[in-house]
């Protein structure tokens, strides 16, 4: 009863239940990370969890990256996903949104890694890249302004044209593209600095949050947080608790070094995985 009197209280049912969390732990090389986190509070196939990731190893990370549609790289370690809903729901398909934790390891030789400053510039770089690239959606926007423009028949100088087309163009990029991301910023869970950065646009609710650190000169960590809204009138009611939930489970991770009788076990494991 008190828990359904709290799901009154604060309009929704669902997210991340710390109650149930569970530690994982991985290997990364001569690193051990481990994370708190709740299980998914929906229904998915379970699938087999890898506890080792040989991070520097280029052949490793090309026979294991993903697959994907934007300019996200990585090779996939784990992922939990947690429904938000209403505390009653009258209507099928009424949900809320969805908050997702992602890890997964990233590969770059365009920079190194190692310096932080280096590795907030990339991210953002990669993103305006590929989005204003060949196949980026804001070039697709200025290919059809500039169509539209030049098929117009109303007169106009050179000078005139170009004005409208670049005044069409940026008003379309806002409306319907993605724009230029925030700066990175430094924060900080327990005593290790990590990149924070998000992606998001000015047209829709949803965003992705991403925490980069860095494990080598060509590879980091990244925990991405997917805030998938559905239903954009209800977001206030759970914005708070996927945030504070997000921060919870940053603050669970510690990453420390290996003891040193367990370098021979570490390193036959890491030759089997990469090879």
């Amino acid at each position: 009863m008190k828990e359904r009197i709290k799901d009154f209280l604060r309009g929704f049912v669902g997210g991340p239940d710390f109650s149930g969390s569970i530690k994982h732990r991985f290997i990364l090389e001569n690193k051990e990370l481990t994370i708190n986190i709740p299980n998914s509070n929906i229904a998915v196939l379970p699938s087999k969890v890898d506890i080792s990731f040989p991070h520097t190893s280029t052949t490793w990370f090309k026979q294991h990256v993903e697959e994907s549609y934007d300019q996200h790289l990585y090779v996939h370690m784990l992922t939990k996903n947690w429904m938000y809903v209403p505390v009653v729901s009258i209507l099928p398909s009424s949900e809320y949104g969805m908050l997702t934790c992602q890890l997964r390891i990233k590969q770059t030789d365009k920079i190194n890694v190692l310096n932080k400053q280096a590795l907030a510039e990339f991210v953002i770089k990669e993103y305006d890249n590929y989005h204003n690239g060949p196949d980026g959606q804001n070039t697709k926007l200025r290919k059809q302004v500039t169509q539209r423009f030049n098929k117009s028949s109303v007169i106009r100088t050179l000078e005139e044209l170009k004005e409208d087309t670049e005044q069409e163009i940026a008003e379309y990029i806002e409306l319907h593209g993605y724009q230029k991301l925030p700066q990175p910023k430094i924060q900080e869970f327990n005593n290790r600095e990590w990149i924070f950065y998000q992606e998001v646009r000015n047209n829709r609710l949803s965003r992705h949050d991403y925490y980069c650190f860095p494990l080598s000169s060509t590879s980091f960590l990244e925990i991405k947080f997917n805030h998938n809204v559905d239903r954009s009138d209800k977001h206030k009611k759970w914005k708070k608790h996927a945030l504070a939930s997000q921060e919870r489970i940053m603050a669970s991770i510690t990453l420390a070094d290996i003891p040193v009788e367990q370098d021979n076990l570490l390193a036959e494991h890491n030759v089997k995985a990469s090879s």
